[in-house]
């Protein structure tokens, strides 16, 4: 990344809304409040690393995060953080293996099998010497797998493209955070995937296209996936509902619906059709008891006297009774 690029943040930021706001590190954290609290602290490493106590390598890597999550944009695309690699060199983190020794471990090993389907996923006939040399490091030096290292690769490659460079350093990250073993790595990308999955059937199901979801809809998903666990049939059901009672606001439609639903214990798709059911049947046998009070409401009296007989009464007096002469 150069130190001259141009770094901002997007604005307004929702970072609650987002999935990386649970996901970040503590330094990942620090750097972005840093570069909100100043933003030229993102065209400036040595300023950033210094405000936050970390490496510029550290510093760097942060931004990158940030980056590919879309809270700090940059107007000349994504950095690259090859910086970090080869700051841990320097540091004796990763020991940098002459290239006869790595190319024997790959000769000994599982190794080679991994290298090639890493790069046939970046979609290239090879790796260069330094990108053997990385990968073998995240495998002997990080101890990670190479059923690990394809799967990650795969994982970035559907979310939009892979490098090695952004394989090695997802692969810091993710190690870092312990999640360095393939169990761990696909509950990851499960919860990850799982969570845009059910946004987007969501959308599909109440016609949300081409704009951002609003606090309300983010939270309403959220809540009717990770909460009540409903998802495509249960949520399709109570739109269909919403769109037939309503004429707009079918989100809040749904959501009373869905929270009464689950309120009253309805799990599956023929709970919550009967307990509708059931509802709407007791509102309208509320309803139709409403007008019988009504209508067999005694006549309105005032004090001891019926106001109607009152009146005529009063008529009789005037005028004389009907049949009178």
């Amino acid at each position: 990344m150069s130190e001259k690029e141009l770094l901002y943040i997007q604005k307004p930021i929702k970072l609650t809304e987002k999935q990386a706001f649970i996901d970040a590190s503590c330094e990942e954290l620090r750097v972005l409040l840093a570069v909100i609290e100043d933003e030229r602290t993102a065209g400036n490493i040595d300023l950033l690393a210094k405000t936050c106590k970390i490496s510029k390598a550290r510093a760097r890597a942060a931004l990158v995060f940030w980056q590919e999550e879309g809270v700090v944009l940059s107007e000349k695309g994504a950095p690259t953080i090859t910086e970090e690699f080869e700051e841990r060199l320097l540091k004796g983190e990763i020991r940098e293996e002459p290239s006869k020794a790595v190319a024997k471990s790959i000769r000994d090993s599982a190794l080679v099998d991994m290298i090639n389907e890493c790069a046939a996923i970046m979609k290239r006939t090879s790796l260069n010497t330094r990108e053997i040399k990385e990968l073998t490091a995240l495998h002997e030096q990080y101890a990670l797998s190479e059923e690990y290292i394809v799967m990650l690769a795969a994982h970035l490659a559907e979310l939009g493209g892979v490098t090695v460079t952004k394989l090695v350093n997802r692969a810091i990250q993710l190690s870092e955070r312990e999640i360095d073993t393939p169990p761990a790595l696909e509950r990851y990308i499960v919860e990850k995937t799982g969570d845009n999955e059910v946004e987007r059937n969501f959308r599909a199901i109440f016609g949300i296209y081409n704009r951002a979801l609003s606090k309300t809809e983010k939270e309403a998903f959220r809540k009717w996936s990770k909460d009540y666990g409903y998802y495509t049939e249960i949520v399709g059901e109570a739109y269909d509902v919403a769109a037939s009672s309503v004429t707009r606001g079918y989100v809040n439609y749904a959501d009373k619906l869905l929270t009464r639903w689950y309120e009253t214990g309805c799990r599956t798709l023929s709970d919550c059709r009967k307990r509708y059911e059931e509802d709407l049947a007791e509102k309208k046998a509320k309803k139709t008891d409403t007008k019988s009070r009504k209508a067999g409401a005694p006549k309105e009296r005032f004090g001891n006297f019926d106001v109607e007989d009152a009146f005529q009464r009063a008529l009789d007096r005037s005028f004389g009774k009907k049949g009178d002469k």
